[in-house]
């Protein structure tokens, strides 16, 4: 299955729903598991829980009729683990595996959705693209055993988590966390899709030429270990998302750089579950 938010023309609410060949079948309010879903974060749970309920939904939507919201609820926490490929690029020089993973927040605001234009900000020329897997929890869960992780995660999505590398080197939240700066979508491919997340690739394109392309299975930390990780941290509860890093090809680890401008197209795939596409317009 795959589960989006989206709007109907001028509206400036979302609504949920379920992508089917035909259109979108809405499901916000449908009942599930005996709860009317309410979040995507719902949706999703429901999809380990009672799939069949979400099956049952008549589409109601064509697909010229819709545009694409970012795939997550307003609020849900972005949880990400830094550094999380061998390569030399941010942080430069002989750089060593964390001995951990590298974890920070995401607030919201950072994000656009398929379709929709990254702002390249005024403050600087150093704005950069990063491709990586977004695992979607679907069942809550604390002190969770890595051998049980798989079993805590709802879907997976597509993510770039935009990158201001001059403001990077303030801080990682400052170079992270600017305004529309990252996308994430078009939807979140439910995990029965998936049988092991560390035979997907994610692949960064920019104006159709290939800059990234890796292995979820040369991630340092897997996503099973990821999730143990920050469920040490915190109760990890449907619809939280977490970002899981990013290989090496970013602008910034060419020379000279290529950074990205006014103008630019990228595609960021992760084949099986999506292509999330996007425009780079200035501040």
């Amino acid at each position: 299955m795959r589960l989006l938010r989206y709007r109907i023309g001028e509206e400036s609410s979302t609504r949920i729903g379920l992508a089917t060949a035909d259109g979108v079948a809405r499901l916000d309010g449908l009942e599930a598991g005996g709860e009317p879903i309410t979040t995507i974060g719902e949706a999703v749970a429901a999809a380990l829980t009672d799939p069949a309920a979400l099956a049952q939904a008549p589409v109601g939507h064509a697909w010229d009729d819709i545009t694409f919201a970012v795939p997550i609820d307003p609020g849900a926490r972005m949880l990400c683990a830094g550094a999380n490929y061998h390569k030399k690029y941010p942080l430069g020089g002989n750089v060593q595996a964390p001995a951990q993973p590298v974890y920070f927040n995401k607030p919201p605001g950072t994000l656009v959705a398929h379709g929709d234009n990254l702002v390249r900000p005024s403050v600087s020329i150093q704005f950069d693209y990063e491709v990586e897997l977004a695992v979607i929890i679907g069942r809550a869960g604390r002190h969770i055993d890595i051998a049980d992780a798989l079993d805590h995660v709802g879907g997976y999505s597509v993510l770039n988590d935009g990158s201001v590398r001059d403001w990077q080197r303030h801080s990682v939240a400052a170079g992270k966390n600017f305004f529309r700066s990252g996308s994430m979508g078009p939807w979140i491919t439910t995990a029965d899709e998936i049988a092991d997340p560390a035979a997907l690739e994610v692949i960064c394109r920019v104006n159709g030429k290939e800059r990234q392309r890796a292995g979820v299975s040369e991630m340092i930390f897997s996503v099973a270990e990821i999730i143990a990780y920050i469920s040490r941290v915190m109760p990890l509860e449907p619809g939280d998302v977490i970002a899981t890093g990013s290989p090496e090809g970013t602008g910034g680890s060419h020379e000279p750089p290529r950074w990205l401008v006014a103008g630019d197209e990228i595609t960021f795939e992760v084949p099986g579950i999506g292509v999330l596409r996007n425009r780079v317009i200035d501040e």
